[in-house]
């Protein structure tokens, strides 16, 4: 008798995570739709679902998850990793699920908006200790009795003068405090410069806004990040301050240095 064998090809991972914490989402009430018709991804715990054999074609997913607001993704498989295309859902837990505590955030509208973010400068969670282009590594100085954990992925290292950040992705760890990035850094960095994990925000096509974080009775300032009309912003914001919970439509846009000058110096420096 011959043995038979199944394959199987993973179509799209599916990752449900809490922007407010960066943890894995939990909750079993999920409901998912692929261009708009309902989809059943199947479970495999830790906020993680996958579609199993699957046309690895452009979709747009969206995700109704209880406990928390709509969310929602373009697919774009030339933007995914080719061996496991993930997705990841960053989830705003709803005022209204009082269970998982008291939420504070900013709402409104604004016309074209792109894109909202924000970190939360006064609660790093490690430092900047060294970057090495050769492998893209980023050696970071860890707070005392914490271990290193970046799987959350997505996170901004706080610029000298407070008022920007770079956003960085992480796309492993290969040491107890050694991250490797997907990209080289594009700014001049600092030694024990914050960084901090991104909370991710929601906009939708007629430029409405939302983004939220947990009250721990601590800080509630946020350094917010945003895209209007192709241009990036960055604006200080105190969640507890009404009048500062407005995304300011008149700021300029952030002229950000380039490490060119420095690159070129460094080269310089080997050839000789």
């Amino acid at each position: 008798m011959e043995a038979s064998v199944i394959r199987a090809k993973l179509g799209l991972l599916i990752r449900l995570i809490d922007t407010t914490t960066g943890a894995a989402v939990e909750e079993s009430n999920v409901r998912f739709f692929v261009n708009g018709q309902s989809a059943r991804p199947a479970p495999r715990g830790g906020g993680c679902f996958v579609f199993i054999n699957t046309e690895r074609e452009d979709i747009r997913l969206d995700v109704e998850a209880f406990g928390f607001e709509k969310a929602g993704a373009d697919v774009r498989y030339e933007e995914l990793d080719d061996r496991i295309p993930t997705c990841d859902i960053f989830l705003i837990p709803s005022e209204r699920n009082a269970q998982r505590g008291t939420v504070i955030g900013i709402f409104g509208n604004l016309p074209f908006l792109e894109a909202l973010e924000a970190i939360t400068p006064d609660y790093p969670l490690c430092r900047l200790g060294s970057f090495n282009v050769k492998g893209h590594k980023m050696t970071v100085i860890k707070q005392a009795g914490r271990a290193l954990d970046m799987d959350y992925g997505y996170y901004g290292i706080l610029q000298a003068d407070g008022n920007s950040y770079e956003k960085i992705i992480v796309s492993s760890t290969d040491a107890d405090s050694t991250a490797i990035l997907k990209k080289d850094l594009q700014l001049p960095y600092t030694v024990n410069a914050a960084v901090c994990r991104i909370i991710f925000g929601s906009v939708d096509a007629k430029g409405n806004y939302l983004l939220r974080i947990r009250d721990k009775g601590g800080s509630s300032k946020l350094l917010v990040r945003y895209v209007r009309k192709g241009e990036e912003y960055f604006q200080r914001i105190d969640l507890k301050v009404p009048e500062e919970c407005v995304l300011n439509a008149h700021l300029q846009k952030k002229k950000k240095p380039v490490i060119e000058a420095a690159e070129e110096k460094e080269e310089t420096k080997e050839s000789v």
